[in-house]
């Protein structure tokens, strides 16, 4: 995919969509698809082996269903829920109309948006816009975690891509 596509026809719109835009939250989100999913070419759209992510930013169905109910649930964010339900549309929604974490697989917009509601719930403020070393080390703090197999060090130049996009 091309790098500038992904980010100023899928990422920007996505997230001033939400209201949740921005030179950092853009590039953050764009190196975390370049880190997460295009590592691979943007070969899988299921995270290969017996690991459940899903989708373009390679989120955890766990982890995608505890933002819908411990951080999306409530009248402080009922309209950032309900403008992710615009984007994802209503044919694989479950019984509370909620979209399915495997929305994520087939929607690259809503994949986006959920990234950027992901990192909205980190208590750490994103990293400057053109810092692509802390970028870097903010997606592999809180979203790919001690636990996952990235390494920052690794990542910095996808995060340059992003901020050069």
């Amino acid at each position: 995919m091309y790098i500038p596509h992904l980010k100023n026809e899928i990422v920007t719109p996505a997230l001033d969509y939400l209201g949740l835009g921005g030179a950092r939250a853009v590039n953050q989100v764009t190196g975390t698809f370049l880190a997460e999913g295009y590592a691979g070419g943007f070969t899988y759209l299921k995270q290969l082996g017996k690991g459940p992510a899903v989708g373009a930013m390679q989120m955890e169905p766990v982890t995608y269903n505890d933002i819908w109910k411990n951080f999306l649930t409530g009248s402080k964010r009922s309209h950032i829920a309900a403008l992710l339900k615009n984007i994802a549309g209503t044919f694989n929604t479950d019984s509370n109309g909620i979209p399915k974490p495997n929305t994520l697989t087939g929607d690259i917009f809503f994949a986006a948006a959920m990234c950027r509601i992901f990192y909205l719930r980190v208590p750490a403020a994103l990293p400057l816009a053109t810092d692509a070393s802390g970028m870097a080390q903010y997606h592999k703090k809180y979203y790919n975690t001690s636990l996952g197999k990235a390494v920052w060090q690794d990542n910095v130049d996808r995060f340059q891509q992003a901020i050069d996009a």
